[in-house]
């Protein structure tokens, strides 16, 4: 009886050590978030608008940044199953340095022709046909 009256006073304990940050927002009477927003806003010097404003651009503009990511995947998209599966297995055993020179000669790469061949060659390099093991 004594260890549970124990255990009940660590919690209350416990429980009002807790930070009720952030508690404003259950409580009726609080302002709504559009006020709060506005007055943080407002709280804000010109110069911490503007920074603020840069990054908010910033972040919008990175998905146009994105777009050679979603050209390399629409030309992986494009290879048949085979060479998909290739390319991932050689993917997979190159090492950081070499799958970022791969990626510096496929981006210097004009046409398709010559992005084939820089894939033979990796894939000639990394997929070299393992000898059978003997039965014995």
């Amino acid at each position: 009886m004594v260890a549970k009256k124990l255990a009940l006073a660590f919690c209350a304990i416990g429980f009002l050590q807790t930070s009720f940050a952030g508690f404003e927002r259950f409580w009726f009477f609080s302002k709504d978030a559009n006020t709060q927003i506005n007055e943080n806003w407002d709280a804000l010097s010109d110069d911490e608008q503007k920074v603020l404003i840069k990054k908010y651009q910033a972040m919008k503009e990175l998905p146009s940044n994105q777009n050679n990511l979603q050209q390399r995947m629409d030309w992986f998209n494009q290879l048949p199953d085979q060479e998909k599966q290739k390319m991932r297995e050689a993917w997979q055993q190159m090492s950081t340095h070499e799958r970022n020179e791969m990626r510096q000669k496929m981006a210097k790469a004009t046409t398709s022709d010559q992005r084939a061949e820089i894939r033979a060659e990796y894939l000639h390099k990394y997929l070299q046909p393992a000898s059978s093991p003997t039965l014995q």
